[in-house]
């Protein structure tokens, strides 16, 4: 549901997060809500402005139960010190205002009777925010960390995976809260599901990312001018799609192609890789380049 429009970018609540509030004002606590809101929007706001820092625009703001989804022009995936950087500053802003929060309190100023519950608030959104999740920050930092290791295609399909079996766990915590008769927990019901729902497309959305990563990854060593090397060594019967999920963002490879025999058949570039895997297909062997280059 659309909220407002502020600084060029649309304000938006999730499905998720009004039925959350809903829950709250069922329980007569919608003050709790209402603070809830605060520190999500707040959260979110310290995404938006470390993102407007790199440069990269923001179109809309997504609220949801533990924070937000920032849709930026571009894919931040694609740099993982952006991304990284951008993550951080949710639970950053979070750790600030759960400090701003204690000193107010410790010094008698500002309303005492829900200064604590704005402390907490502050403090666990920025913890659970921390979960490797997608698309919790956590999440998105595991991924942008593992990417310069595993790769983009790797690392997101990792992310996904870990993400499915914390969504899961939240859904048994929520609905073990409900079978206990604290039906005021249900938000970890509410929370797991929607998890469970955001494992699910992240992991049909890995692929496309991951074109997206090597379309750009293409004009890499020219945007960067200087690139340091790393070898992969593939079978000349190795097809180009299990080849490219060694590549990693920051680094220039050079794949060499060896037989059976362990004997090297040649060597192809990054460049030469992508380009036939984009031609040819992602099925075609890497010996078949190389025959052709001789």
């Amino acid at each position: 549901m659309r909220l407002l429009r502020i600084f060029g970018m649309e304000l938006k609540l999730n499905i998720f997060f009004l039925l959350m509030m809903a829950v709250y004002f069922c329980y007569g606590v919608l003050n709790q809500a209402l603070v809830i809101f605060c520190a999500v929007f707040l959260h979110e706001i310290g995404h938006v402005v470390v993102a407007m820092g790199y440069g990269v625009k923001v179109r809309e703001v997504e609220l949801l139960p533990f924070g937000g989804v920032a849709r930026t022009e571009g894919n931040m995936e694609l740099d993982p010190l952006v991304e990284t950087c951008v993550a951080l500053a949710g639970p950053v802003t979070n750790g600030f205002l759960a400090l701003v929060g204690y000193s107010l309190d410790k010094f008698g100023v500002g309303n005492q009777q829900w200064l604590p519950f704005f402390i907490q608030c502050n403090l666990m959104l920025g913890a659970f925010n921390l979960l490797p999740a997608i698309p919790l920050d956590g999440g998105r930092i595991f991924r942008a960390v593992a990417a310069l290791y595993l790769g983009l295609n790797r690392a997101s399909r990792g992310a996904a995976a870990i993400s499915k079996w914390v969504s899961f766990g939240m859904v048994g915590v929520g609905v073990w809260f409900i079978a206990v008769g604290k039906c005021e927990n249900i938000n970890f019901l509410v929370v797991g599901i929607f998890l469970v729902y955001s494992a699910i497309k992240e992991k049909g959305s890995a692929m496309y990312l991951f074109m997206k990563f090597l379309t750009r990854k293409k004009e890499e060593l020219l945007r960067e001018g200087v690139l340091l090397a790393r070898q992969v060594v593939a079978l000349e019967s190795s097809r180009l799609k299990d080849v490219v999920k060694y590549f990693v963002p920051k680094k220039y490879h050079l794949v060499i192609v060896v037989g059976r025999d362990h004997s090297i058949k040649g060597t192809l570039t990054e460049g030469e890789v992508i380009n036939e895997m984009m031609g040819r297909g992602p099925e075609t062997p890497v010996g078949m380049l190389v025959q052709r280059k001789k």
